[in-house]
C-alpha cells in the first residue's frame, strides 16, 4: 500500500512538472498569435459590428416578410375553402326555394330561412378572413418596406466599413513602406558597415603584410648589420691578432738585437765606474797637493 501510494504520488509530480513545463510553452504561443495578429482600430470594429448587426436586422425582416408571404398563403387557401363552401349553400338555397315555391308548406319555407341563415353566416366568415388577408398584405407591405428600409441601412454600414477598411488599408500601406524604407536604410547602412569592414580589414591584412614585410626587411637588415659587424670584429680581431703577432715578433727581433748590446753595455759599464772612480781618487789627490 504505502509503495502505490508513493507510485501515485510520484505520478502526480511528474503530472503536475509536465504542466508547469507546457504552460509556459503556451503561454508564450499565445504571446506570438496575439503578437502576429495586427491591432484593428476601434472605428473599424465599430462600422463591422454595425455591418453585422445591420445584417442580422436585414435577415430578421425577410423573416418577417417570408412568415407573412406563408400566412396569406395559408389565408388564401382557407378563403378559397370558405367560398367553395359559400358556393355549395348559395346552390343549396337555391334548390330549396325551388321546392318551396312548388309546395308551399312551413317545413320549406323553414329549411329556405335556415339555408340563408347558414350562407349568411358563411358569408360573414368569408368577409372576416378577406379582411384577414388584407391585413396580411398589409403586414407583407409593412415588412418590405422594413426590408427596403433595413438594406438602405445595410448598403450604408457597408460604404462606410468599406470607407474605414480603405483608410486602415492605406495606413497599413503607408506603415508598411515605412518599414520598407526602414529596412532598405538598414539593409545599406548593414552593407556600408560590412564594407567598411572589408576595407578595414584589407587595410589592416595590407598594413600587417607591409609591417611583416618591414619587419622581416628589418630583420634581414639586422641580420646583415649583424654578419657585417661580425665580419667586422673578425676582421678586426684578425687584424689585431697579425699586430700583437707582428709586435710580438718585432719586440722578439728587437729583444733578440738589443741582448748582443746589453750584454756589451753590462760589460762595459762596470769598467767605466771604475774609470770613474780612479779618476775620481786623481783629483782629490790632486787637490791636497795643490793646497
Amino acid at each position: 500500500m504505502a509503495r502505490a501510494a508513493k507510485k501515485a504520488a510520484s505520478k502526480r509530480a511528474t503530472r503536475k512538472k509536465a504542466t508547469a513545463r507546457k504552460t509556459p510553452a503556451a503561454k508564450t504561443a499565445a504571446k506570438k498569435s496575439t503578437a502576429k495578429a495586427p491591432a484593428v482600430p476601434k472605428s473599424v470594429s465599430n462600422a463591422e459590428s454595425k455591418f453585422k448587426l445591420q445584417e442580422k436586422a436585414v435577415t430578421q425582416a425577410e423573416k418577417k416578410v417570408a412568415q407573412a408571404e406563408a400566412r396569406l398563403d395559408r389565408q388564401k387557401k382557407k378563403v378559397d375553402t370558405e367560398d367553395g363552401k359559400l358556393g355549395k349553400l348559395r346552390t343549396d338555397l337555391a334548390a330549396r326555394r325551388d321546392k318551396a315555391k312548388k309546395n308551399a308548406t312551413a317545413a320549406a319555407k323553414r329549411a329556405v330561412d335556415t339555408a340563408r341563415g347558414k350562407m349568411n353566416t358563411q358569408r360573414l366568415k368569408l368577409q372576416d378572413l378577406r379582411g384577414e388577408t388584407k391585413v396580411i398584405r398589409a403586414e407583407i407591405q409593412a415588412a418590405k418596406k422594413v426590408v427596403t428600409r433595413e438594406k438602405k441601412k445595410l448598403r450604408t454600414a457597408q460604404r462606410n466599413l468599406s470607407t474605414k477598411m480603405r483608410d486602415y488599408e492605406r495606413k497599413l500601406a503607408k506603415k508598411a513602406k515605412v518599414a520598407q524604407k526602414k529596412a532598405e536604410q538598414k539593409a545599406k547602412t548593414a552593407a556600408r558597415k560590412a564594407a567598411a569592414k572589408k576595407k578595414s580589414a584589407a587595410k589592416k591584412s595590407t598594413a600587417k603584410k607591409s609591417t611583416a614585410s618591414k619587419s622581416a626587411a628589418k630583420k634581414s637588415a639586422a641580420k646583415s648589420t649583424a654578419r657585417k659587424s661580425a665580419a667586422k670584429k673578425s676582421t678586426a680581431r684578425k687584424s689585431a691578432a697579425k699586430k700583437t703577432a707582428a709586435r710580438k715578433t718585432t719586440a722578439r727581433k728587437t729583444t733578440a738585437r738589443k741582448t748582443p748590446a746589453r750584454k756589451t753595455a753590462a760589460r762595459k759599464r762596470p769598467v767605466a765606474k771604475k774609470s770613474t772612480a780612479s779618476s775620481a781618487a786623481g783629483s782629490t789627490g790632486n787637490t791636497g797637493t795643490q793646497s
